[in-house]
């Protein structure tokens, strides 16, 4: 679906809206709509594409947490049982599960991974990339897994939060309005701010406590909370692990955030204006994890870990995957380990913008 045909649609959106649509329609139509940006075919991780993950720098990275939840499941006796949400290609995956079918074989055996993604592209390319795994069963929703109960183990996701919709709310003149998306002829997709009225949105910011500065722009995660809603519905036992980037509430409301966290990234360039290049531009936002993990506790689930990735990773078994040797080659595969595991551990490192939260039923 080319970029025209998205606008046409934003169009015909706004025009039966009363000629504006909130920022979580924009998203939801311009990132998830059918053929949108992670619908459609171009490629979005890595060098071809608009962004580079943790698990696309070295497996190390899956490494660590595949030791993790296998010790988790054994330790407190539960079925070894992996749910992965936005899967992607399925590189982390295949990461896992190469990984402990080598080193542990006896519990690979064991070991059932479910992969969740939405988009049909990256789960055919999935399919293919974990074919030699017969113990892999894919799905498009979390609904899915509780066909045959509550879900007892593992569910993670790495960067799947911050690409949820928001609402985007900002304070002017000692009232809140919604930053809304409009369209006309000559200036084509505009922002329009609108008196909030939003109940949901209303409600949240009340529930978060959160009190907006003045000229302060904030995104709301309702998408988020429902989410979070579903996933604790199905959790019937296990951890929920969530890695991404993000604030808490007091950070949220410093100056320099006061344009909000919502960019694009477009062929690894960050878009300040998020209406640019609709359905081929990526869209994120820093995460509230305050949120998360409040919300996390009304149902039912116990923050075991919240902290920066780098210390995390650090903290269970990094540097235990080091190698000595004195291959001088930089292109080999001791060397791209030995710097990969450096990049994940330095300070200001790919590490240090992201957190680990974990959150236990």
């Amino acid at each position: 679906m080319s970029e025209t045909v998205i606008e046409d649609i934003l169009r015909e959106k706004i025009a039966s809206s009363n000629g504006s649509i909130d920022f979580a329609t924009y998203m939801e139509t311009v990132l998830y709509l059918e053929k949108g940006y992670y619908q459609n075919e171009q490629p979005k991780i890595g060098k071809q594409g608009d962004f580079y993950t943790s698990s696309s720098v070295h497996p190390v990275f899956a490494w660590i947490f595949a030791d993790y939840f296998e010790q988790y499941c054994l330790n407190h006796d539960l079925p070894f049982r992996i749910c992965e949400l936005g899967g992607g290609t399925g590189a982390f995956a295949e990461q896992v599960l190469d990984y402990v079918k080598k080193h542990k074989p006896d519990r690979y055996k064991e070991l059932v991974y479910e992969f969740v993604e939405i988009s049909s592209e990256h789960k055919n390319e999935a399919r293919s990339r974990l074919s030699d795994h017969n113990n892999v069963t894919f799905h498009t929703s979390i609904a899915e897994l509780q066909e045959n109960g509550p879900y007892r183990g593992i569910i993670f996701s790495n960067e799947l939060l911050d690409a949820l919709p928001v609402h985007v709310v900002e304070k002017k003149g000692n009232a809140l309005f919604e930053v809304k998306v409009s369209f006309d002829e000559e200036n084509g997709l505009y922002e329009l701010l609108e008196p909030l009225s939003d109940e949901r949105v209303l409600e949240w910011l009340a529930w978060s406590g959160l009190t907006i500065p003045e000229g302060h722009r904030i995104e709301i995660p309702l998408s988020m909370m429902d989410w979070l809603d579903e996933i604790t519905h199905c959790l019937g036992e296990g951890l929920l692990v969530t890695v991404d980037y993000g604030y808490q509430n007091d950070e949220l409301l410093q100056p320099e955030l006061r344009n909000g966290t919502l960019r694009g990234y477009y062929k690894h360039q960050m878009i300040e204006n998020s209406l640019s290049h609709p359905g081929k531009m990526d869209l994120t936002t820093h995460i509230h994890f305050d949120a998360l993990i409040e919300q996390g506790k009304e149902k039912g689930l116990q923050t075991e870990y919240f902290g920066k990735q780098r210390e995390f990773l650090l903290e269970h078994g990094l540097f235990q995957h080091l190698v000595e040797h004195d291959n001088r080659d930089p292109f080999s595969e001791v060397s791209r380990l030995n710097r990969a595991i450096r990049s994940f551990a330095s300070p200001g490192g790919i590490s240090e913008a992201f957190h680990v939260l974990v959150q236990k039923k």
